[in-house]
């Protein structure tokens, strides 16, 4: 989403490390991809910022497609990573958990000291879906894993806290996603995380009317 801090790649929850040309060319891949898309980064922008020949490039990967196709995986899973090991993730309360995402995905993109460098999936959506159908549906899971993920949470605090709200954990959780994805866009075009920050604060007000908690308690439904 934000940060990307690749250490190799998560096999059956166990992290394999890459050989280390090609994690530099990984590394390349996802930072330059990251910033001018796909179509705009050439093998030759990538061998640069990973620092080797063609010929380094060529021996861990048969062409860009390809490079982007475990780009987009290692970026999804880092994001996964990122997201397992948060502190929020070890409250115990789900509703915390549900506002804690919240704010750790706000300092994620940057808060207010950086902008957003954006998401490689959503650029990838957004500039492969037609002409990549397998890196649309490598994006597609990645949306749909952050939703289940996030629906995890809100199923648990709706069960706790509001068994008899209307709203639906699987909806609001697709609704989370589509909000991150187009804010991120959006701060990268105004060159400010303002927007990302106003639609999280909206969507955390719409939490806490969905839960019934009084709008005045921005900062967690506990305190």
């Amino acid at each position: 989403m934000a940060s990307y801090q690749p250490v190799g790649v998560n096999i059956n929850n166990q992290t394999i490390e890459l050989p280390e040309t090609k994690r530099k060319i990984l590394d390349a891949g996802v930072q330059i991809m990251r910033s001018k898309g796909f179509s705009a980064t050439s093998v030759d922008d990538v061998c640069l910022g990973a620092g080797v020949s063609k010929g380094a490039f060529f021996h861990y990967f048969k062409s860009k497609d390809e490079l982007a196709r475990a780009a987009a995986d290692i970026f999804s899973e880092n994001n996964a990573r990122q997201i397992h090991d948060a502190p929020f993730k070890r409250l115990t309360d789900p509703l915390a958990r549900v506002f804690g995402r919240l704010d750790f995905v706000r300092e994620l993109a940057g808060g207010s000291e950086r902008v957003t460098k954006g998401c490689l999936i959503g650029m990838f959506a957004q500039e492969l879906s037609s002409s990549h159908p397998e890196l649309r549906r490598v994006c597609q899971e990645s949306f749909c894993r952050v939703a289940r993920d996030f629906e995890q949470d809100l199923t648990e605090a709706k069960a706790q806290y509001a068994p008899q709200a209307g709203f639906t954990p699987k909806r609001l959780a697709l609704m989370y996603v589509a909000m991150v994805q187009g804010s991120l866009m959006m701060a990268k075009t105004a060159d400010s995380n303002d927007i990302l920050a106003e639609n999280l604060e909206q969507f955390r007000q719409c939490l806490q009317s969905l839960f019934g908690l009084p709008q005045s308690s921005a900062a967690s439904p506990l305190n």
